[in-house]
């Protein structure tokens, strides 16, 4: 378990955290790939609804919430009718190393879908795969040198999901003996819920009472969303008690490949969501000492990756 980090803080931890009060921004499947295609250059609204196959009032209600969060603005380029097309203000091109994290996970673990199979950074001309690393002492960062110390003002800082939500899309939709090899990253977390089941896992929670209290989930939601993260591969259900019988839920190595999602969506949060001062948790990089600053950069050169500087290839 993560250093300073306790289980027994009170019902709804996980929800205190910066990781939460991001997923409750962004962290809904159409929200992500909308914020993927407008990095890919598809702005407009009929080209968004191709691309991401959403129905025209999902698709309208994500960009509405997604304006009103600071994410993306919107501008006329046709006046009659009046069209609008969408872009990514500073705040949405800072999620850019949690889209290239996602990305790299799929490159490692993911079925390809619609996504590109290369990057290219134009910087140094060759294709790349997405590192994340503590912007201090420049080492790649992972789940084992990465301490948690809870803040003593620690609060509550995010709403709890809608309970009566869904994931869009179940491993017994796509209906294949080896469905959990082939599932994309948004099929693996993309709903709220899910996002903090991984989350509460790379806290070092494993038992069902212990996850339930802790983000506070209806307990035939977590069950769902554990059968389809074991079935995913990334948890491995262990037994830990015979009579009566009682599991854990470990990550796997597949899991584990989430966590610089996980660490860049904590940080992303406490640069856009959260008040200086104000944050439940403290990252630091055990191997420096410092208080993280995480940054993606080139597996070729090492150079941080601006959106401007990187293009997408599909093979």
């Amino acid at each position: 378990m993560p250093v300073g980090f306790n289980a027994n803080l009170g019902p709804g931890v996980i929800l205190s955290t910066p990781v939460a009060a991001a997923v409750a921004v962004i962290g809904d499947r159409w929200a992500f790939m909308i914020i993927r295609d407008v990095y890919l250059g598809i702005g407009r609204f009929e080209a968004l609804r191709r691309s991401t196959e959403a129905a025209r009032g999902t698709l309208t209600s994500r960009l509405k919430a997604l304006v009103a969060n600071g994410i993306l603005s919107r501008r006329a380029y046709q006046s009659s009718p009046i069209r609008h097309e969408y872009r990514l203000t500073e705040k949405g091109l800072d999620l850019y190393p949690i889209v290239l994290m996602l990305w790299a996970w799929d490159l490692r673990w993911g079925g390809g879908g619609n996504l590109p199979s290369q990057l290219i950074h134009e910087t140094c001309g060759h294709s790349l795969v997405p590192i994340y690393r503590c912007g201090t002492c420049k080492q790649p960062l992972n789940s084992s040198n990465v301490n948690w110390t809870v803040s003593s003002n620690f609060q509550r800082l995010a709403d709890v999901p809608p309970r009566y939500q869904r994931r869009t899309k179940s491993l017994s939709e796509i209906n294949s003996d080896s469905a959990g090899e082939c599932l994309t990253a948004l099929d693996c977390i993309g709903d709220r819920w899910t996002s903090l089941v991984l989350a509460a896992a790379f806290f070092g929670l494993r038992r069902f009472d212990d996850i339930t209290d802790a983000i506070g989930i209806a307990t035939n939601i977590l069950a769902d969303r554990l059968r389809l993260l074991v079935q995913a591969k990334v948890l491995e259900k262990v037994l830990y008690q015979q009579q009566p019988q009682r599991y854990e839920y470990r990550l796997t190595e597949k899991g584990r490949h989430f966590y610089p999602y996980v660490v860049a969506l904590h940080v992303w949060a406490n640069r856009w969501l959260i008040a200086p001062g104000e944050a439940a948790l403290r990252l630091q990089h055990a191997s420096c000492q410092a208080d993280l600053q995480g940054e993606v950069v080139c597996s070729h050169c090492h150079g941080i990756l601006a959106p401007q500087e990187v293009t997408f290839k599909f093979i």
